[in-house]
């Protein structure tokens, strides 16, 4: 068969590189490529900026079998309509489909009407729209998310906790860079869970299921700084439940392509459903119209199936029938195919928005060959030397390591990171890519009683709880518990404190869904601020704001927070509970008049109880601490981490180092 690989970055690398391995290629093509794939196949002697017409007409000359599309934009400006209008076979949706990737508002809608699981969401047509609906969510629910609904590079996602996040997302979306994805803007709820994402081939074969992976696509470790295109990304997914590929399938793609269908819209080619995963299941946080990048480059290693042939069925290249590869991705299946494989991005110094000069440097060939079985670095930003690759601007090289574990992949991994770091020691990366994986690894197997068997729920929507949590190194889901928080006349605040949190738990321990009630352990707070005997809640205007700022000015005050534990059983209900109180004693130094109306501009305060964040913005005003900073934040770590540890069983990931796993 004779091939063509569109696209010139890390993912048409690895494209490349898994359709060579295939016994049924002849011939491989790439346009425009990059110094990488030029290595690995033809290039296609046409200008990077020829109409797909005349590409058209050289794939008929060079009697191209295929055309496998990587990229999304020319898919977004019908490269797949022009070349089957000429006859040319081509992997990769039309058009019409490709708006599920090139407007979020147009998949969002989709998903609407095919009933998909999803966040509520409203289309915005302005800024001044953008902020007010996001400004009224962040300050209801304590977080907001803004798309842009064109596509952005993956830079057009702005997950906001803070007033001031907000402000900056808004200003990155109607930039001039970006102007032109935001004409319409996408503002949701947040959706809580842990985020993966499910790749499957469609076509005239129906669905075959590729597997699953999770991609980091924060800048900075411990998910830090701005969205990025992706940092990192391991596969399989050893966390979700053994049937999450047949989930996706009934409650999500199958759904689409029928709702597509009445619309008239045929889907050939990859389709990535990015899922936030809860104890309700899946919900989906957008659709990509082809392979993710970086995770196409750690699934080429994963996977050891054939992707040529399945997608020459697809396309309608071949005919004979297709046995759908089953990947379902769970802990029990370390003994076939798919390898553990972890990745690390390594981007240029100027990543992501060029707000700093790019170093450039020469890596020596030797660096970046493939360590067959064991590690392989995909390459997309990349210039020719005379002494081996000359790195370029934005993100380089995808580092990847297989093994028989995760940690076996990521050591794998590093050791290749430290060399080149010999010779580019300016490049951005980050160290904690793929180390959930190890963690829920070491942890699966080292108690009956672990994550393995009871599942961990967080019953809080809270952003700075579950950051909190996650500190702790495990891996957890999120319910938010639907309950008052309205203080009884003449309730202490003790009282009071502890009352919501055993509200708030025992509603999850009833309210689980009975498909998904399995044994598992609920950790709900409520933390509040009190100063001389009065509860001061989150402020509901700017003048209840600066009331609270001038009672805690130049005084000592209380946080109190109430944390409730429960293990539950199907049958049994709950089994075992344990309650703690944790207090902290905080001194705001004195204020003027200026500084709190300042501050209150910022709008950080409306939903903080007591009208500030001692972790943010607000931590100028913060003059003493006495006790637990963490229980100031809304979560006492030392004191949930004991108790999860000692009488619940579960064992943190600094736990583990002590006993030399």
């Amino acid at each position: 068969m004779r091939v063509l690989v569109v696209g010139s970055g890390g993912r048409e690398h690895a494209l490349v590189w898994k359709l060579l391995k295939s016994p049924t290629l002849t011939k491989l093509f790439v346009w425009p490529g990059n110094d990488a794939t030029w290595r690995l196949a033809e290039k296609l002697e046409l200008p990077k900026d020829s109409s797909y017409e005349n590409l058209a007409a050289k794939c008929l000359d060079l009697a191209v079998d295929l055309v496998v599309v990587g990229p999304e934009e020319p898919l977004s400006k019908g490269i797949a309509d022009a070349l089957t209008k000429s006859g040319v076979k081509v992997f990769g949706p039309l058009q019409s489909a490709s708006q599920l990737e090139s407007s979020k508002s147009f998949a969002k809608c989709m998903m609407e009407e095919a009933g998909i699981p999803t966040a509520k969401f409203t289309v915005c047509h302005s800024e001044t729209e953008t902020l007010q609906t996001a400004q009224k969510i962040l300050e209801r629910d304590g977080g907001v998310v803004l798309k842009a609904s064109g596509l952005a590079a993956g830079k057009g996602v702005f997950v906001c906790t803070q007033a001031s996040e907000v402000s900056e997302g808004i200003r990155r979306l109607y930039s001039k860079e970006m102007m032109f994805a935001s004409k319409e803007v996408v503002v949701e709820e947040m959706l809580f869970g842990r985020e993966c994402s499910y790749f499957c081939f469609l076509g005239k074969s129906g669905i075959q299921r590729i597997g699953f992976a999770v991609d980091h696509k924060r800048l900075l470790a411990g998910d830090k700084g701005p969205n990025t295109g992706g940092m990192g990304c391991y596969s399989p997914v050893p966390w979700l439940p053994i049937d999450a590929a047949e989930q996706i399938e009934t409650k999500v793609v199958e759904p689409l392509l029928q709702t597509l269908a009445r619309h008239k819209i045929e889907y050939t080619g990859v389709l990535y459903v990015g899922v936030m995963w809860s104890d309700r299941g899946p919900s989906v946080v957008e659709f990509n119209v082809r392979f993710g990048d970086p995770e196409v480059q750690v699934l080429a290693l994963s996977d050891s199936s054939d992707w040529l042939t399945s997608m020459a069925l697809q396309s309608g290249v071949t005919s004979s029938d297709l046995k759908a590869s089953k990947m379902e991705n769970s802990v029990s299946l370390k003994n076939n195919k798919i390898k553990d494989v972890v990745g690390f991005v390594l981007a240029s110094s100027g990543y992501p928005f060029g707000e700093k000069p790019d170093i450039d440097a020469v890596i020596p060939q030797d660096l970046l060959l493939e360590d067959v079985g064991k590690s392989m670095v995909f390459q997309a930003s990349v210039k020719p030397s005379e002494k081996g690759v000359m790195t370029g601007a934005g993100r380089v090289f995808l580092v990847a390591g297989s093994g028989d574990t995760f940690s076996e992949a990521r050591d794998l991994a590093l050791s290749r990171i430290r060399e080149i770091q010999k010779v580019w020691p300016e490049s951005q990366w980050r160290a904690d890519i793929g180390q959930s994986a190890v963690n829920f690894e070491l942890t699966s197997g080292l108690k009956k009683d672990s994550l393995l068997t009871a599942k961990l729920i967080l019953g809080s929507s809270s952003p700075r709880r579950r950051e909190l949590l996650g500190h702790l190194g495990l891996q957890f889901e999120v319910i938010k518990p639907e309950t008052d928080e309205i203080p009884k006349l003449g309730e202490a605040p003790r009282d009071y404190v502890s009352r919501n949190a055993k509200e708030k738990c025992q509603w999850i321990c009833e309210n689980l869904d009975s498909d998904n009630r399995v044994p598992s352990i609920v950790v709900c707070a409520d933390t509040i601020v009190v100063i001389d005997g009065m509860i001061l809640e989150k402020p509901s205007s700017d003048e209840d704001a600066l009331r609270m700022l001038r009672a805690l000015s130049g005084q000592y005050h209380e946080v109190l927070t109430a944390v409730e534990i429960a293990k539950i059983e199907d049958k049994s209900g709950i089994i075992k509970r344990k309650s703690l109180l944790v207090s902290t004693r905080v001194k705001i130094r004195s204020l003027s008049r200026d500084e709190m109306l300042g501050y209150i501009s910022t709008k950080e305060p409306f939903d903080k109880a007591g009208g500030y964040a001692a972790q943010g913005l607000g931590s100028f005003m913060v003059e003493r601490i006495e006790g637990s900073f963490s229980n100031v934040v809304g979560l006492p770590l030392a004191e949930v981490s004991s108790v999860l540890s000692e009488e619940f069983g579960i064992q943190l990931w600094r736990d583990l180092k002590t006993k030399g796993l």
